[in-house]
């Protein structure tokens, strides 16, 4: 699927599928060539501009120009440098971060399967802070798993809204392709009356992680794909439509820990030159993180309790740069300051200027 110096995408890019084309959530054939393109874009030797974020929390990467050939696997699909097929697009580049956590700190393979994993687009509003609304696009015409997404955007900007098709999926499907069966064709409209059924919460117990009993790591993907609809959806009127291919995997490693890793290609559409927008994906990727450790500490704890450890928060800017030591002023007979015992004086009602000129904790950001 890729040499040693490029890689083709067939499945990974931003030229959109049609709705009425988005293949069944049942197609193994379709869920593994999916899954098994991601595993050679995520493992690829290819990745250059190496950067650490937050204290070295996530490490981010970018694919250069030109390493990637596109040859879409929908009909129509335009082969070449560009991810959306259209000329200027070449500059539109993937970008990876990649995180490894100890399993007692942030949680088990089940604990973040059950974040992640199960019940993945009802749970991502509650850490994306400008996700406003999901909508279903695909219930209408009985395609699962497809939803408008709109997002709210700072400083007057111009809110995005991205249709995207969710699909999560085990890294080894449990089931191999088998084209062309009547007997795959019967099971495929069994299960999808089961899913119906059951209210489509196969993939809600976090009890059932893909993976439990393989002889090799445990590990799942979330994608998100785009795809297109003629449906005239009345709450995106006011927002400018972008494109986004997107794929995470949580992996199981050694001991127990866990590696998180997701690649992104996107374009936020409008105006907004490619070159500022690229200039800006690697700390985007970046800053998401602590937000989503936080909410999981809250949400499934104990996970990621000890992360406001002075080297990152959640709401703070990302810095490519290792924090440095704490230091303090040239005032350093009371490094305490007034944080300790109160001041003689200030109990008593009196406060001078010198006590708030004491010596405080400084640090670069």
């Amino acid at each position: 699927m890729g040499g040693d110096d490029a890689l083709t995408l067939r499945y990974l890019t931003l030229q959109p599928t049609p709705l009425a084309k988005v293949p069944d959530p049942d197609d193994n054939d379709f869920e593994h060539n999916l899954v098994e393109e991601a595993r050679t874009l995520l493992e690829s030797d290819l990745w250059t501009e190496k950067k650490d974020w937050h204290g070295g929390l996530v490490t981010t990467y970018a694919l250069p120009t030109g390493r990637v050939t596109y040859d879409p696997e929908i009909d129509g699909g335009k082969k070449g440098k560009s991810p959306n097929g259209e000329s200027g697009g070449e500059g539109i580049l993937w970008h990876k971060r990649v995180s490894r956590f100890r399993a007692a700190e942030h949680g088990d393979y089940e604990t973040w399967w059950a974040a992640m994993g199960a019940n993945h687009v009802e749970q991502e509003k509650e850490y994306v802070d400008n996700l406003v609304k999901v909508i279903d696009v695909g219930k209408e015409e009985d395609k699962q798993e497809c939803y408008c997404k709109l997002f709210k955007l700072p400083f007057g900007a111009t809110d995005r809204s991205f249709l995207c098709r969710v699909v999560v999926a085990s890294s080894i499907p449990e089931e191999h392709p088998n084209k062309g069966g009547a007997d795959q064709k019967e099971d495929k409209k069994s299960k999808k009356k089961s899913k119906k059924d059951k209210g489509d919460n196969s993939k809600g117990d976090p009890d059932t992680a893909p993976g439990a009993g393989s002889d090799g790591p445990r590990e799942f993907m979330v994608f998100s794909l785009p795809f297109t609809t003629d449906r005239d959806i009345k709450e995106e009127k006011k927002y400018v439509r972008g494109t986004q291919a997107t794929v995470e995997r949580i992996r199981e490693v050694d001991g127990g820990d866990i590696e998180w890793s997701c690649a992104s290609l996107s374009t936020p559409g409008g105006n907004l030159p490619i070159k500022m927008v690229e200039g800006k994906m690697a700390q985007s990727l970046a800053d998401a993180v602590p937000a989503i450790l936080e909410w999981m500490d809250k949400k499934y704890p104990p996970s990621a309790g000890h992360i406001k450890n002075g080297t990152y928060t959640a709401d703070s800017d990302a810095t490519a740069q290792n924090p440095v030591a704490a230091r303090v002023t040239d005032k350093s007979a009371d490094p305490g300051g007034s944080h300790g015992l109160m001041p003689a004086m200030a109990a008593k009602g009196l406060w001078t200027l010198e006590m708030f000129q004491q010596p405080v904790l400084l640090r670069d950001y």
